[in-house]
């Protein structure tokens, strides 16, 4: 048989390797405590392969979202600093552009008033209304009809109505904007800058009623005085209150009241009452707070606490002009109108700066600290002092003036409008 050679394995000859397969130990093999969050984790899918056009798709999403996200919230803003909307405030605004040349003739020959606002203005006259821009350029006019008409204004709007008949008219600077009729004479309004208006009217059963309508003439609340008279009325910025003034006669005597009131109730939130005196004049220009104008004191409230600033002069209140920064009332002897003392106001309501002016003054206004006012035939401009800075010759029969700067400003007579051009003292 033959022989086989037997194969020696030495010892450091290498036998066939048993590769064993490592499995992963998990907390239960190797008896780790776990908490009830890491028995409950689920492992996270596999991921996913997005085709282009999907996440082209998700990508555009993304972008239009993050758009229409800024632009809502750039809308709010505008909303919040601008009451009465963006497009109206737009609308106004595109309105202005264009020229214009001065002088500019009046189809009336009864100027009563001029209202100022900033970059154009209002002319009331006996049988018309027409805003101008501040460059000549005549933006609108409309024949009232209005056997006493009386205006009042916004930032955005003019409401004017017929005192002691029915009817109102609002005006953007696109002309007659709306219109309303009352069953009661009217005995005044106001506009707030958001476009609610309240209306003083008569009433049947009541002394006096006061009706509050949003912009779009919609009913929002309604107010009664049962016995006394209601004399001035204005709207908050925001429209949402509105603030009253009352006259009640007593033994000897009367006395004046403001009321705040919310529209969530009759009964005012807060009162004020003024003794032995009128209020004159009642003003929401500044958001925030009102002006309250007596015989002999300027006083200013918060909507928002009814916290309040007052100042008293020993002269009797002749006159009251807002500006684009602040205001100014006009104080002068009763029986020597040449003698004035003119108070100037921060928008706030607090005091400025008060001065003398010797001279009767025809109409006045206040533009960036400054005063400016017509007084014979000679128009000035009076710095922070009251020290005349500037002046000119403007001739007889102004009755309102409208200062576009330091040294310009337009002279209104009763059938014309002219520029004058101020010259340094």
């Amino acid at each position: 048989m033959p022989e086989y050679k037997r194969k020696r394995r030495g010892r450091f000859s290498s036998a066939p390797k048993v590769t064993k397969k490592r499995t992963k130990k998990t907390a239960e093999d190797l008896n780790i405590p776990m908490t009830s969050a890491e028995k409950q984790y689920k492992p996270r899918k596999n991921m996913r392969v997005v085709k282009g056009k999907k996440l082209e798709a998700k990508r555009r999403f993304k972008l239009w979202a993050s758009i229409i996200g800024v632009v809502m919230a750039v809308l709010l803003i505008c909303e919040l600093f601008m009451p009465a909307g963006v497009f109206e405030t737009a609308s106004n605004t595109l309105k202005l552009i264009g020229g214009g040349s001065y002088p500019i003739d009046l189809e009336s020959n009864n100027t009563s008033t001029v209202v100022s606002k900033g970059s154009y203005y209002y002319v009331l006259s006996s049988n018309s209304i027409t805003a101008f821009s501040n460059s000549g350029k005549k933006i609108f006019t409309h024949s009232h009809g209005f056997e006493n008409p009386v205006i009042k204004t916004s930032k955005t709007r003019a409401l004017v109505f017929d005192q002691g008949k029915k009817d109102i008219l609002i005006f953007t600077l696109d002309g007659l904007e709306s219109s309303k009729t009352f069953k009661h004479d009217i005995k005044t309004a106001a506009i707030g800058d958001n476009g609610t208006y309240a209306v003083v009217t008569s009433s049947e059963n009541y002394t006096a009623q006061v009706s509050v309508f949003k912009k779009n003439n919609q009913p929002v609340y309604e107010w009664f005085s049962s016995v006394d008279l209601v004399n001035n009325v204005g709207v908050s910025p925001s429209g949402k209150k509105i603030a009253v003034a009352t006259i009640s006669s007593k033994v000897g005597g009367y006395n004046s009241k403001v009321s705040v009131l919310n529209f969530k109730s009759a009964t005012p939130e807060n009162e004020k009452i003024f003794e032995n005196t009128i209020v004159y004049a009642l003003d929401t220009t500044f958001g925030s707070g009102f002006s309250v104008i007596t015989a002999n004191s300027y006083n200013f409230f918060k909507w928002s606490n009814f916290k309040s600033k007052e100042y008293k002069n020993e002269y009797n209140s002749a006159m009251f002009r807002t500006g684009n920064n602040g205001l100014a009332v006009v104080f002068n002897r009763e029986n020597d109108k040449t003698d004035n003392r003119i108070a100037v106001f921060s928008s706030g309501g607090k005091l400025k700066k008060e001065f003398e002016f010797k001279g009767i003054i025809t109409d006045f206004a206040v533009r960036n600290g400054n005063i400016y006012c017509v007084s014979d035939t000679k128009a000035y401009v009076l710095g922070r002092d009251g020290k005349v800075i500037r002046s000119g010759e403007c001739g007889f029969g102004v009755v309102k003036i409208v200062p576009f700067g330091q040294n310009i400003m337009a002279v209104v007579t009763d059938n014309e409008i002219n520029k004058l051009k101020l010259e340094q003292e």
